[in-house]
């Protein structure tokens, strides 16, 4: 096994800043990688104690990288001492402006600058035809210094002041307040106690779940910025573009692994590191303002009692590829949409997939629905699939001399479909692969728009979009089941509830504990079972590889999503292992690398030599009959997308769009939503 790298993640894991930092421990555990290690390191959201923490870092010589800080004071006074020591800084939300002005290099931030939340702030006040905005703070140094740069700016044709004191307030008049999440809703229940009921705008840092709970009853017509989509969006693809990074090539250190951090990157820098937002390059990572919403479920106000139930149109259980795909759907098309997460602890068999990408299947439906997705997706201009984590390194899938007639019905579907598809005999397999070993095939199914995808990366993206369309993500809300309601279905999570009109349960391996002997009824008979699913990553030696799929012996493999010359080959066994638990982890034994090892080789030969840099096992769901992708008899009224058997990634797309218009079409008979 492959020695660990070492990142160091700096935030505010403790205070009254840690539901930031807790951004930052999500996406560490999410964002595990084989020989990866993510080591938290808490600066309390203090500029004191991140530069104390930058000394430990530095001091301790053995990190690749920095993820963090949150605090842009800390960050500033720890860049000088990460750039003398050479290790790369990932900022996913340090707002300062001029934080990266003239360093030339060795950070990059995955954020705008406070100077275009203000705008952003100023322009929503205008737009609602408000004549002034007066400018508070919470009287820490983060609000003072916020509330200065906001009063300097101009902005007609409002008129922008300071908050006096004492103060009256007259028509026409709005505030915005700067400062922390928790010194802002203090700001704000004071001033709606003084009588103040006008419309209040909040800085960032009041972009977190807690500051609804935090301000209660008094955030009526209170606006928030965030950074657009979310800041989850930005910390995840920071996550990702370093992980993606270090997982290509872990010997990476200094300015070449920069070079690969940007190359993995969803955005553009510019030289010294900061997010290029020039008209042109701008593809959503700027600021929005929304409406503060109610506290999440499970959450209890200031006071300990209980949220309230939420209610909304539809509850996405799973927030996997397809999940998160059918929320961003339902939200688009104006359905209140919770997307219910289980939690880092519970991953969805979206983490843990191997995301190849083929539109040719051996099953007809499945084939079907891939086909779709190639229409909606994969098979879409290379910057739009790009954004989903999408590369195209051709599909080929080896087929047994049983496959034959289906692939060549298959092969006229794909075309069918405008796909370019072609069936391959064991002699052209070897002029064009001649790193490949095919004898044992009858031929292959050659599809040169395939290839691979990040499935992190694909699921963010879907996230982000619903985030962006105003769907609420319940993160580590365990389901403990759905029942019926008069209006729908009541969703329980722990010590709460989520009402909703329409369900959506695409949990994976979790499917069968939340839906029982409701699966098979009417839609087959043979029940759904687990199965374990394990892979390695191997040094692939600098060779350009499809990504494959092996009908006869069932191994499967494709290139990591990296420059060539420095990649891995993802390579995946059947193991005879049914009824695990859901899950999965990130080590495999010397026998289980050695049990990959061995039926790989059979059609990449060098395998035997090749190193291998760590691997992976998770969970799927089985079933004999097909996925099940439709409403399930029963109470309450509910849509199940599961049971891919192992090969779902590649169909979610489309998978998802068919969820999403049940459900869809289920409101507006109901009248929720308009025709």
């Amino acid at each position: 096994m492959a020695e660990q790298v070492r990142i160091a993640v700096v935030g505010p894991f403790s205070g009254p800043r840690s539901a930031w930092g807790e951004l930052l421990r999500r996406s560490a555990r999410q964002f595990t990688e084989p020989s990866l290690v993510w080591e938290l390191h808490d600066d309390r959201g203090d500029a004191e104690w991140g530069v104390l923490r930058a000394g430990d870092v530095t001091d301790d010589g053995g990190y690749a990288a920095v993820i963090g800080h949150f605090n842009s004071a800390g960050a500033e006074g720890a860049l000088p001492l990460y750039r003398r020591a050479g290790l790369p800084v990932v900022l996913p939300l340090a707002t300062r402006p001029g934080l990266l002005a003239g360093s030339g290099g060795g950070a990059l931030r995955w954020c705008p600058d406070d100077l275009g939340q203000l705008r952003a702030i100023a322009a929503a006040a205008a737009g609602h035809g408000l004549a002034r905005l007066l400018v508070g703070h919470d009287d820490s140094d983060y609000g003072r210094h916020l509330a200065a740069l906001f009063t300097a700016l101009p902005a007609p044709p409002l008129a922008l002041s300071a908050l006096p004191s004492p103060w009256k307030p007259r028509a026409g008049d709005a505030v915005a307040v700067c400062g922390t999440h928790v010194g802002v809703a203090g700001v704000v229940r004071g001033l709606r106690r003084a009588g103040f009921d006008g419309r209040l705008f909040a800085t960032d840092d009041c972009s977190v779940g807690e500051f609804a709970e935090l301000v209660g009853t008094a955030g009526r017509d209170v606006h928030v910025t965030r950074l657009a989509g979310g800041p989850e969006r930005r910390v995840e693809a920071a996550f990702t573009a370093l992980a993606g990074a270090l997982s290509g090539d872990p010997a990476a250190r200094g300015e070449r692994l920069l070079a690969r951090i940007r190359a993995h990157a969803d955005a553009a820098f510019t030289a010294d590191g900061e997010l290029d937002v020039s008209p042109g390059t701008d593809a959503g990572h700027g600021w929005e303002i929304r409406p503060v919403r109610p506290a999440r479920p499970g959450t209890r106000g200031t006071g300990g009692a209980p949220a309230e139930v939420a209610s909304f149109d539809v509850a996405v259980v799973g927030a996997g590829v397809v999940g998160s795909a059918v929320a961003a759907a339902t939200a688009a098309a104006g359905a209140r949409t919770a997307l219910i997460d289980a939690g880092p602890a519970v991953p969805s068999a979206t983490h843990w997939s191997g995301g190849i990408v083929r539109a040719y299947d051996p099953d007809p439906e499945m084939r079907a629905l891939a086909v779709r997705s190639h229409q909606l997706l994969w098979g879409r201009s290379s910057g739009h699939a790009r954004r989903y984590g999408f590369r195209r390194t051709g599909s080929l899938v080896l087929l047994g001399p049983g496959d034959l007639p289906e692939a060549v019905r298959g092969v006229v579907e794909l075309q069918a479909g405008g796909i370019e598809a072609e069936l391959l005999t064991v002699e052209d397999i070897a002029d064009r692969w001649p790193q490949l070993a095919a004898e044992h095939a009858a031929g292959a199914v050659w599809e040169p728009g395939g290839g691979c995808a990040d499935p992190r990366l694909t699921t963010s993206e879907y996230r982000r979009q619903a985030l962006t369309t105003g769907a609420q993500v319940l993160d580590d809300a365990r389901v403990h089941g759905l029942e019926p309601h008069p209006l729908g279905a009541l969703v329980r999570l722990d010590g709460s509830s989520v009402l909703a009109h329409s369900v959506v349960v695409a949990a994976g391996s979790g499917t069968p504990a939340l839906l029982a002997e409701r699966l098979p009824a009417g839609a087959g008979t043979a029940e759904p079972v687990t199965r374990r699913i394990r892979y390695g990553y191997f040094d692939r030696g600098g060779r350009a590889l499809p990504a494959l799929v092996d009908l006869v012996t069932g191994v499967w493999g494709r290139p990591m999503p990296e420059e060539p010359g420095a990649g891995t080959l993802l390579v995946g066994r059947p193991v005879d292992e049914w009824g695990v638990p859901p899950g999965g982890g990130t080590q495999l034994t010397p026998e289980q690398v050695e049990y990959v090892r061995d039926g790989a080789s059979t059609v990449w030969p060098w395998l035997r030599e090749a190193r291998c840099l760590g691997g992976r096992h998770g969970t799927d769901l089985y079933r004999k009959d097909g996925p099940l992708l439709g409403v399930v008899p029963g109470e309450p009224w509910t849509v199940v997308a599961a049971c891919w058997s192992g090969g779902g990634f590649k169909t979610a797309p489309a998978a998802a769009e068919s969820a999403a218009e049940k459900v869809l079409a289920n409101l507006r008979r109901q009248g929720r939503i308009s025709a």
